[in-house]
């Protein structure tokens, strides 16, 4: 079993010491992405919040047959889209 598979059961075991690792493993990541698509700090801080939000709420989300990495970076892409989608509104 890799770090990500089991962060990711422990997670659907709602081990909050399992988000917080996973948090600290992936959050640079993330914010990277989130930059991106909106150089706005509090906007950044917004998009990774909602990744790791997703992943708790819906862990079985995120353990599918790709790359834990992958499926986060797609998540934070999507939400990025969303605000995107806002603020032209």
């Amino acid at each position: 079993m890799t770090i990500d598979e089991k962060l990711m059961t422990d997670i659907l075991n709602r081990e909050q010491q399992a988000l917080a690792d996973l948090y600290d493993r992936y959050h640079r990541i993330l914010w990277n992405i989130a930059r991106q698509a909106d150089s706005d700090p509090s906007v950044c801080e917004q998009l990774v919040a909602q990744v790791f939000r997703a992943v708790w709420n819906e862990p079985e989300n995120f353990m599918q047959n790709r790359k834990l990495l992958t499926q986060l970076i797609d998540c934070c892409r999507s939400h990025s889209a969303e605000i995107t989608i806002k603020k032209c509104s």
